[in-house]
């Protein structure tokens, strides 16, 4: 309960130092930055976070499959800059984590009020890779990418660990 609550103040109001933003444009390219910074600063947050988790964990990993986490993490929720999402939209995704499969499959198909956040959270990975593959990344961050929330590799699963945590 602690841990929403910390998350729930760092989205309303998140806190980047300019050392952050170096840090993650520095495992960039100039086109994936930019992609970067196109995304809220909620997200902006949430993405170092996610990255600076996986690179502190000290994961027996090759330098490449660091680098291609690394940019996955920074990456992996780029595709929800396509769209304003509100704080109650957020919060209603959080919650109905906690909701049975079926229900959320329902609401889903249901009216936008209700269907909107969850397709957002649905679809979003899939935006990300494409805005990603778009900016150049290659084809394992981009896969990583769209894998974020259903992994079928180890990376992936290491990717989802840290965005769970965060």
């Amino acid at each position: 309960m602690f841990y929403r609550i910390q998350q729930f103040i760092r989205t309303i109001m998140p806190r980047i130092k300019p050392s952050d933003i170096e840090w993650a444009t520095n495992h960039l390219s100039l086109a994936a930055s930019e992609l970067f910074l196109r995304q809220s600063k909620a997200e902006q947050r949430h993405a170092i976070d996610v990255a600076k988790s996986i690179f502190k964990a000290g994961y027996p990993l090759s330098y490449l499959d660091y680098q291609n986490l690394i940019s996955a993490a920074l990456l992996h929720d780029c595709g929800k800059s396509v769209v304003s999402i509100r704080l109650w939209q957020r919060v209603y995704i959080v919650l109905m984590h906690k909701a049975p499969k079926p229900l959320w499959s329902i609401l889903e198909k249901g009216p936008s009020f209700f269907s909107f956040p969850l397709k957002i959270y649905t679809r979003h990975s899939l935006w990300s890779e494409y805005l990603a593959r778009k900016s150049g990344m290659n084809s394992i961050v981009c896969h990583l990418i769209r894998e974020h929330h259903s992994p079928n590799t180890d990376l992936g699963r290491i990717l989802q660990q840290a965005d769970n945590s965060h």
